[in-house]
């Protein structure tokens, strides 16, 4: 389905990377009523050059004082292994620095011009250092936040997730792997379909992998 979306925006358009301050533009709309004004490159921080074309954004849950600060790395680099090493580098460098517990709140969004898809979703699956989120080449800003824990208010992120053991821990799960939020509706129907636990493996199984393809 990422696919198909991805293509029919390509067609009669020329490919169109997002950028950093895209990014960041979006961040700060979607924080908006659910975080404190996003602060973007901390003085605090102070980085030798790494090769890598990075900012830092920094949000702090609304009205909790008590909240940590999520800190996400954005990164614009090409698709080559010196630069994606690179980038990992950054992320454990700054993973050094954040105080515990915000390590485990520490994400890095990859603008990686011309990956394939099947190399942004092995990316994405490696939860070294932080969790990533990698841009699809046509993706727009909003598509690419959908993925991650700024996602756009949903069923399996509303308040009905409450009352519903299931909807908090698929939620939950799309917090901590962010490249799992587009299949947690599909999920979700399996897991209630009535279907025996082979067919619902299968059915979570092809949903996630073959939707890559």
């Amino acid at each position: 389905m990422m696919l198909v979306k991805m293509q029919s925006k390509v067609m009669g358009k020329e490919a169109k990377m997002m950028t950093i301050q895209g990014v960041i533009e979006a961040i700060i709309k979607r924080a908006e009523g659910r975080y404190e004004t996003p602060v973007i490159d901390q003085d605090l921080f102070d980085f030798p050059d790494s090769g890598v074309d990075f900012k830092i954004c920094r949000l702090k849950r609304s009205n909790s004082p008590s909240a940590g600060f999520r800190t996400i790395l954005i990164v614009d680099l090409p698709f080559n292994s010196l630069s994606i090493q690179a980038a990992f580098r950054l992320a454990a460098d700054f993973r050094d620095i954040l105080p515990e517990p915000q390590t485990a709140d520490l994400y890095m969004f990859m603008l990686i011009r011309n990956i394939p898809l099947e190399d942004a979703a092995r990316i994405e699956t490696d939860d070294r250092f932080c969790r990533k989120v990698v841009a699809r080449e046509f993706e727009e800003a909003d598509d690419f936040l959908d993925r991650t824990f700024l996602s756009a208010p949903s069923s399996a992120a509303s308040s009905e997730s409450l009352n519903d053991p299931l909807l908090a821990a698929l939620a939950s799960l799309g917090d901590a792997h962010p490249w799992t939020v587009n299949h947690l509706d599909s999920w979700r129907n399996s897991l209630l379909s009535g279907k025996n636990g082979s067919e619902i493996a299968n059915d979570l199984s092809k949903e996630a992998f073959d939707s890559e393809a």
